[in-house]
């Protein structure tokens, strides 16, 4: 739709351009709201840099897991030229890898400054899906992360993706996931007031976001992260998380601690 944008003579990549947004949007949002959990600013910009690695490291590792069937295959294909090496391993996130870095990234924080983690990532949870929603807009632009072929209203049509199939009338799954993610994090937002026991907020956040997601996939057309048994990586992640987001949601994790 719209990979890059030029300013001042400079090619700008639209989706790298909008998770830098998401990530400005969503840490400024976290510390107009610390004072809620009584944190440190100091704390909210080293943490976010924390989660901010592993997100990075969590993404691309789940990637090239979901594709290294294709890699092992192709293996000389690769090697034989650097740009091609480059180009498979430039190109592609998998969210849940990044979610599951950036919580070990705060874990990692946490522990090494003697906070609670589960409190950390309670405040954490409403900017998470706001980050998510900005980021799905440059997945828009770029064209990565595409729908299934559809032919129906609000349709889009792709014609300089270097990732989507150009010309092919598709769903338009980006804004949809977008919307869902944004709506979700205003929700939790609204939630968030009074503070809530510890762990509701994170695992409201993980059930709705795996319900969301097992249920989008099937409306997803690129299937390069590769299925099993009729359902895609992500959706069998959903199916992992789920319990546990309902575990953290009903307090389970207070009531053990309980004499």
């Amino acid at each position: 739709m719209l990979p890059t944008i030029t300013v001042f003579h400079k090619t700008i990549a639209m989706y790298g351009l909008m998770a830098v947004l998401g990530v400005f949007t969503g840490v400024t949002i976290a510390i107009l709201r610390r004072r809620t959990y009584h944190f440190e600013k100091d704390d909210i910009l080293f943490a976010s840099c924390y989660a901010g690695i592993g997100l990075i490291l969590g993404a691309k590792v789940l990637y090239l897991l979901t594709i290294l069937p294709k890699l092992i295959e192709n293996w000389e294909f690769f090697i034989s030229d650097i740009a091609n090496l480059y180009q498979i391993l430039s190109g592609g996130f998998v969210f849940y890898g990044g979610f599951l870095g950036a919580a070990l990234g705060f874990y990692i924080y946490c522990q090494q400054y003697h906070i609670d983690v589960i409190k950390m990532l309670d405040f954490f949870a409403p900017v998470i899906p706001i980050i998510h929603g900005i980021g799905r807009i440059g997945c828009f632009f770029a064209g990565c992360c595409y729908g299934i072929s559809y032919n129906g209203p609000l349709h889009v049509l792709f014609q300089h993706s270097p990732a989507a199939p150009n010309g092919i009338p598709l769903f338009p799954i980006q804004l949809v996931e977008s919307i869902c993610n944004l709506s979700v994090g205003i929700l939790l937002l609204l939630y968030a007031k009074p503070e809530r026991r510890p762990g509701k907020m994170i695992g409201l956040y993980i059930t709705s976001y795996a319900a969301l997601r097992f249920a989008l996939e099937f409306l997803r057309g690129d299937t390069v992260r590769g299925s099993f048994l009729s359902l895609s990586t992500s959706q069998w992640i959903s199916l992992l998380l789920l319990p546990a987001g309902i575990w953290l949601f009903l307090g389970i994790r207070q009531n053990r601690n309980k004499p």
